[in-house]
């Protein structure tokens, strides 16, 4: 019987009696659950490391990125040595 494609060929990913659909969603599949467990490891090594700073260093690493002005940084600095 011949497909809508001619002789052999059915259909996407369907040559003749040989279907690979099923094989090629399977290898997708694998891959796409792969990449979330990568992604959620990576996340929380990523979160863990950050926590260990004290929080001047985070200050100061906030300071630095542009993340809080001059003002903003002299003032929380303050109140973090009237802490300790």
């Amino acid at each position: 019987m011949h497909g809508f494609y001619g002789n052999g060929f059915d259909g996407f990913f369907q040559f003749g009696r040989f279907q690979s659909g099923g094989i090629v969603m399977m290898i997708l599949g694998i891959l796409l659950i792969g990449a979330i467990i990568y992604f959620v490891l990576k996340k929380g090594s990523i979160g863990s490391s950050t926590s260990s700073d004290s929080p001047m260093e985070t200050l100061q690493k906030r300071f630095v990125n542009g993340e809080i002005n001059k003002e903003e940084f002299l003032e929380k600095k303050e109140i973090l040595g009237k802490i300790r």
